[in-house]
C-alpha cells in the first residue's frame, strides 16, 4: 500500500513527512454558526522538506526556512491508504522548518468557490449586454413589465422620503428617482457563471422574487469614469506664430490637443472612440457630467495697447453655455491679458468647469480666443501672438505647467445615462453577497469534490423531510470509548437574535423592524448574542402604501406646501415582489406615459414572523433540548464519501434524532472516529 501523499495537479506525488497521518475532517455546516460558511473537507499535513516538493514550491533545493514559500497555492488530491481520500482540494502553505518540512493547510469542497470569488466585487460583474440601458421614461416603462429574475432587472415604485406616489399621480422620473432594481437572483447567477461554478437547489420560492432596489440613486462606477480619462497635451509641429500689427482682428482657434505621453502625466482613455486626437475632442459614448480643465499658454505681443486669451467649450463645435440664475453663460474662462505696451508677455489661459452636462454622442473640445484689450498711446492696438509651442516655458525663473486638456466623467447620474447593473449594486464582495444569501435562507452549501458543482439546500426544511430516512448508528458507535456529553452549545445564548442591519435613516417605529430570536434553556449561557446581522436593512411601509427608501428627508421647519428636502444615502435593501401593481402617469421634460409599476415589499422577509418558522426549524430543534454528544463512530471510506449533512442520524440508545455537525479526524485505518453530533428535538 503507498504511503500518504499529496497528489498534483499534473500528477507528481508529494511526500509527507515521516510519521505523518491522514486525518479527515468534514463539516459542510455548523448549524451553530449561522453567519459562516464551513469549507467541507479540511486537514492540516507537513509535506517533508525533500527536493520533490520544493521543486513544486519553486524553491532552491537547500537553505534555511524560506520566507517566499508561506501562503503558496498548490492544486492537489489527499491519498491514504490507496484511497483518494480528498480530491479537488488546495493546500495552502502556512509555515516551514528546514530539515522537517513545509505545513500546510488542505482544504476541500466548499472552500473553493470562495477562492475562485477572492477579491471580486460585485460591481466588476459582466452582466449581459442586453441588460444595460439608458435611464429614460421610456425605458422605464418597458422596464416595469420585466417580471421574471432572468430580465435581470425591474423598474419599480417607491417612496423615496416624499410620501410615494398615488394610484394615478404624475411621477417625474429624474425627481422622484424612478429607478431600477437588480433581481438578487440575477446577481447570484452571474456571480456563479463568472467564476465557472455550477449550482443547484432546491431553493425556496421566494428566491426568484427577491429585488435590490437602487436606494440613493444610480452612479457610474470608478471603473466605467477611469476608463474614459482623458489628460491630453498638444504634440510638436503644431506652433502657430502671428506678428504685431495695428488693427490685428480678433483669432479664434480649436486648441489641438493631440498627444497623451505618460511620462509627462497625460492620459489616454482606455475605452475605444473616446478621444480622438485628429479633431482635438473627447466624446460622450454615454450621457454624462463631466468636469474640464484647460490650459493653455500664449505669448502674446503688444507694444501698443494690451491682447489677452481667453479659453471656451465647445459642445458639438459650437460654444456651449450653462444656466446662471436663469440667463445663459458661456462656459468659459477667465481672460488672460497682456502687459500694456510690453513686447513679450506669457500668459496662460485656464477653463475651469465642474459639471457639465454632456448627451450621448457629444463631442467636447476647447477653442481659444485672442483679441485685442486695451487701447495704447493714441487709441492703437498693435498686437501679435506665439502658440501651441510644444516646449517647456520658463518665466523669471518659474516654469509654466504644460498645455493640457482634462475631461474627468463624474459619477453623478444623469438623465439618459446608461444603466448597468453591476453599478446599482452595493460596494460589498461577490463573497459576502452569496453569504448573505446562504444565511437569509438558512442554506447548507454542498460542494462536489470531483466536479466542483455546488449543491444548496435549505437546511431546516431538508433536515426535517429527511427524518423518515435518518441513518441509524445505533451499532455503529464504539462503545469502547465513552463519549462525551455536554449540554451547554457553543456559540450559543439564552436568546440568539437574527437581524438586520440597522438604518439610522429609517424611521424610529422601523428601529429592530424583521428581527427574531431563538431561545435556548440553558441558564448558563450569555443571556443574548447576534447570531446572524444581514447586511441589508430592514424596510418599512411609507404614507402610500410603497416601501420606504428614505433618499429623501424634509428639512426641519420648511412650510409644508413648499418643502426643502436634504439627500440621504439608506442602507442596502433587500425587496420582495408581490402582485400589487400601481398605475400613475410618468413624466419627464418632454412628455408623459401611463404606466403599471409592480410593487415590491418587505413581506415574507421578516425574522419573527416568517424566515426563522420557515427556514431555521433545525436550530430551533437544536437549542430544544441542549445536548452535543462527540461518541466514537464506526465509518468506512464509501460511509465517508457519501456522508450527507442534511440527513439526520438516529441513535436508538439515546431515543433521539441528531444532527452530525462534525466528523472530526477520520483516518482511513483507524477503528472509528469522533464525531460531534446535536440532539434535535422537533
Amino acid at each position: 500500500m503507498s504511503s500518504p501523499a499529496l497528489i498534483l495537479a499534473d500528477g507528481g506525488r508529494l511526500p509527507l513527512a515521516d510519521g505523518q497521518r491522514v486525518a479527515l475532517t468534514i463539516q459542510d455546516n455548523n448549524i451553530l454558526q449561522p453567519a459562516s460558511v464551513q469549507a467541507a473537507y479540511s486537514n492540516t499535513l507537513t509535506l517533508a522538506d525533500a527536493p520533490p516538493v520544493r521543486a513544486a514550491l519553486a524553491q532552491a533545493q537547500h537553505g534555511p526556512a524560506l520566507t517566499v514559500a508561506p501562503y503558496q497555492r498548490l492544486a492537489c488530491a489527499v491519498e491514504a491508504g490507496g484511497l483518494e481520500v480528498l480530491p479537488g482540494a488546495t493546500a495552502y502553505v502556512e509555515a516551514h522548518t528546514a530539515g522537517e518540512g513545509f505545513e500546510c493547510q488542505v482544504v476541500g469542497g466548499n472552500q473553493d468557490l470562495y477562492s475562485a470569488l477572492e477579491g471580486k466585487k460585485l460591481r466588476e460583474l459582466q452582466f449581459p449586454a442586453s441588460t444595460a440601458h439608458e435611464w429614460t421614461r421610456t425605458n422605464a416603462a418597458i422596464g416595469s413589465g420585466r417580471l421574471d429574475w432572468r430580465q435581470g432587472y425591474v423598474y419599480e415604485l417607491h417612496d423615496r422620503g416624499k410620501g410615494g406616489p398615488e394610484e394615478g399621480a404624475r411621477v417625474h422620473i429624474y425627481e422622484e428617482l424612478v429607478l431600477a432594481s437588480v433581481y438578487a437572483r440575477a446577481a447570484w447567477e452571474q456571480i456563479f457563471t463568472e467564476a465557472g461554478r455550477q449550482w443547484s437547489g432546491p431553493m425556496p420560492e421566494l428566491f426568484d422574487r427577491l429585488t435590490l432596489p437602487t436606494v440613493a440613486g444610480a452612479a457610474y462606477s470608478e471603473a466605467f469614469r477611469n476608463a474614459r480619462r482623458l489628460v491630453a497635451g498638444i504634440g510638436g509641429n503644431r506652433g502657430e506664430y502671428g506678428r504685431a500689427y495695428e488693427g490685428r482682428p480678433e483669432l479664434m482657434r480649436t486648441v489641438p490637443y493631440d498627444t497623451t505621453p505618460t511620462e509627462t502625466g497625460f492620459l489616454a482613455p482606455s475605452e475605444s472612440l473616446v478621444w480622438n486626437p485628429v479633431t482635438h475632442s473627447w466624446r460622450a459614448k454615454e450621457a454624462c457630467y463631466v468636469s474640464v480643465d484647460a490650459s493653455l499658454n500664449v505669448e502674446l505681443s503688444s507694444p501698443f495697447g494690451s491682447a489677452k486669451a481667453q479659453l471656451f467649450a465647445l459642445v458639438n463645435g459650437k460654444q456651449v453655455s450653462k444656466q446662471v440664475e436663469g440667463q445663459p453663460v458661456p462656459v468659459a474662462g477667465p481672460a488672460a491679458e497682456s502687459k500694456k505696451g510690453a513686447d513679450s508677455t506669457y500668459v496662460t489661459a485656464t477653463l475651469n468647469e465642474s459639471r457639465l452636462l454632456l448627451a450621448r454622442g457629444d463631442e467636447l473640445s476647447i477653442r481659444v480666443r485672442l483679441n485685442p484689450a486695451q487701447k495704447g498711446f493714441g487709441g492703437s492696438q498693435k498686437w501679435g501672438y506665439e502658440m501651441f509651442a510644444f516646449r517647456v516655458i520658463t518665466v523669471a525663473g518659474n516654469t509654466l505647467p504644460l498645455d493640457k486638456f482634462s475631461v474627468t466623467v463624474l459619477a453623478d447620474f444623469p438623465p439618459g445615462g446608461l444603466v448597468r447593473l453591476a453599478d446599482l449594486l452595493p460596494d460589498w464582495s461577490q463573497k459576502d453577497f452569496v453569504k448573505a444569501i446562504i444565511g437569509l435562507f438558512g442554506l447548507t452549501q454542498q460542494t462536489n469534490a470531483y466536479t466542483q458543482a455546488v449543491r444548496l439546500a435549505p437546511t431546516g426544511p431538508a433536515l426535517a423531510q429527511n427524518l423518515s430516512g435518518a441513518a441509524d448508528w445505533s451499532g455503529k458507535v464504539d462503545g469502547s470509548a465513552p463519549a462525551t456529553r455536554s449540554f451547554h452549545l457553543p456559540d450559543t445564548a439564552r436568546r440568539n437574535f437574527f437581524r438586520w442591519k440597522e438604518d439610522d435613516t429609517n424611521p424610529e417605529s422601523a428601529q429592530q423592524l424583521g428581527d427574531g430570536c431563538l431561545d435556548c434553556p440553558d441558564a448558563t449561557l450569555d443571556a443574548e448574542r447576534d447570531a446572524l446581522v444581514l447586511p441589508w436593512a430592514a424596510t418599512t411601509t411609507g404614507t402610500n402604501g410603497l416601501p420606504l427608501l428614505p433618499t429623501f428627508a424634509r428639512q426641519l421647519g420648511t412650510p409644508s406646501l413648499t418643502p426643502t428636502y436634504e439627500k440621504r444615502t439608506p442602507q442596502p435593501r433587500l425587496l420582495a415582489r408581490t402582485g400589487r401593481t400601481r398605475r400613475v402617469l410618468l413624466t419627464d421634460d418632454t412628455g408623459s406615459s401611463t404606466v403599471i409599476f409592480p410593487i415590491s415589499d418587505f413581506a415574507g422577509l421578516d425574522f419573527a414572523v416568517d424566515l426563522l418558522p420557515a427556514y431555521y426549524t433545525h436550530l430551533r430543534a437544536a437549542y430544544a433540548r441542549p445536548l452535543v454528544l462527540r461518541p466514537l463512530v464506526r465509518l468506512n471510506g464509501a460511509e465517508v464519501a457519501a456522508f450527507d449533512q442534511l440527513r439526520p442520524v438516529w441513535l436508538e440508545r439515546e431515543g433521539s434524532y441528531f444532527y452530525c455537525n462534525k466528523i472530526d479526524g477520520w483516518e482511513a485505518d483507524a477503528a472509528s472516529t469522533r464525531v460531534e453530533l446535536l440532539r434535535l428535538t422537533y
